[in-house]
C-alpha cells in the first residue's frame, strides 16, 4: 500500500512540475480583461468585464472555447469530439472594434467620436483582394523576443483569410503576447464572429526563437465548397498545435500573408522585437491551384502615434513588416 502511495506521489509531483512549466497549466485560459488596462488604454463605454481578443473587445459571455476534435458548425453549434451538440450560450451583448465601436448583436454599429488614448488596432497588413475563393493559406514565422516594456499592451501577429465585400468571418492562426493576462507568448486558432461571438481553439506556449506555422485550409476535395476548414497554429520547435475545425460561413476572398494588431501600446518600447517576416507564404484557390505572385498591398501608416518607423516590404511569398 505504502508502494502504491509513494508512486501516486511521485506522479503528483511530476504532474505538479509539468505545469509549472506550462504557463497555461497554471494561468488557465482568461483572456486579459479591460479592467487589467490602465484608464489611458480604455475605449470609453467598454465595460471592465469585457475581454480583449484578436477580433476586439468582447463580453466573456461572447467568447467560446472549441477543443481539439471539435467543429464548430454553419448554425453556431459545436459538435463535440464525443459526437453531442451543443449550442454556447445566446450571447445578446454587444461587442467593441479595436476602435471603440460598439457593435450590437444584430450588427448594428455606433460610431466612436474619438479614437482611443492609446493606440490599438491593426497597424499594418500585407493583404490584397482576390476574383476567385480562396481554399488555403499557409505561412511561416519566428516567435519575437518580447517587449522590452512589459505593460498592459497585448500584441498578435497572424495571417488570415475573410469575405468581401461583406466580411462575415475571419479565420486566422495566432500568435499573441499577453493575450492572456500572463506576459507570455502563446498560439491559439481564431473565427470569429458568429452572431457576435468569437470562437478559439485552446492556446498553447511559445516562447521567443521558436518557429510558427499558420494554416489554413479547407478540409475538401478541390475545386468544392466546402463547409469544413481547419486552422492549425503548429509550433514546430515543440511539436503541440492549437486547431480549431470550423465553417468558413462563406467564400473567403480577402487574403492576408500577415497581419500585426496592437491593443495599448503608447510607446515604441511596447513593441516585441522586430521586424517580422512572414515567410514561405502559399496561398492556393479553391481548385488547389497556387497564386503565384500574390498582389500584396499594405496598409497607411501615417497617422499612427506613436509613430515606430513603420514598414512593409513584400515578396511572392514573403512580407516584412517593419516597427
Amino acid at each position: 500500500m505504502k508502494r502504491f502511495a509513494l508512486i501516486g506521489a511521485m506522479l503528483f509531483i511530476a504532474m505538479a512540475a509539468s505545469a509549472a512549466q506550462d504557463p497555461q497549466a497554471v494561468r488557465g485560459q482568461e483572456l486579459t480583461r479591460v479592467g487589467a488596462m490602465p484608464a489611458s488604454a480604455k475605449p470609453a463605454g467598454v465595460p471592465d468585464d469585457y475581454v480583449v481578443t484578436p477580433n476586439g473587445y468582447f463580453s466573456p459571455d461572447c467568447v467560446a472555447t472549441v477543443h481539439e476534435g471539435d467543429r464548430l458548425q454553419k448554425n453556431g453549434l459545436i459538435q463535440r469530439a464525443s459526437g453531442a451538440l451543443e449550442k454556447p450560450a445566446t450571447c445578446g451583448k454587444a461587442n467593441y472594434t479595436l476602435r471603440g465601436d460598439r457593435v450590437e448583436a444584430d450588427g448594428r454599429r455606433t460610431l466612436r467620436a474619438t479614437p482611443p488614448p492609446e493606440q490599438s488596432g491593426w497597424v499594418q497588413a500585407a493583404n490584397y483582394a482576390s476574383n476567385t475563393p480562396i481554399g488555403r493559406i499557409v505561412a511561416t514565422w519566428t516567435v519575437p523576443s518580447a517587449p522590452a516594456t512589459k505593460d498592459d499592451q497585448v500584441i498578435y501577429f497572424f495571417p488570415g483569410l475573410e469575405q468581401l465585400p461583406n466580411v462575415q468571418s475571419i479565420l486566422q492562426p495566432v500568435l499573441g503576447w499577453n493575450g492572456y493576462n500572463d506576459k507570455a507568448w502563446t498560439l491559439a486558432s481564431w473565427n470569429c464572429c458568429v452572431d457576435g461571438t468569437t470562437f478559439h481553439s485552446d492556446p498553447v506556449p511559445a516562447k521567443a526563437g521558436d518557429v510558427v506555422v499558420g494554416d489554413t485550409y479547407s478540409t475538401c476535395a478541390a475545386g468544392q465548397d466546402c463547409p469544413t476548414w481547419k486552422i492549425d497554429s503548429r509550433n514546430t520547435t515543440t511539436g503541440r498545435t492549437s486547431s480549431l475545425t470550423t465553417d468558413p460561413y462563406d467564400d473567403l476572398t480577402w487574403v492576408f500573408g500577415g497581419v500585426l494588431e496592437v491593443y495599448n501600446v503608447s510607446t515604441c518600447g511596447e513593441y516585441p522585437g522586430g521586424p517580422i517576416t512572414f515567410h514561405n507564404i502559399q496561398v492556393y484557390d479553391r481548385n488547389n491551384v497556387r497564386v503565384a505572385s500574390p498582389p500584396w498591398g499594405g496598409s497607411d501608416t501615417s497617422g499612427i502615434n506613436p509613430q515606430c518607423n513603420y514598414g512593409l516590404s513584400t515578396t511572392a511569398t514573403s512580407a516584412t513588416i517593419s516597427y
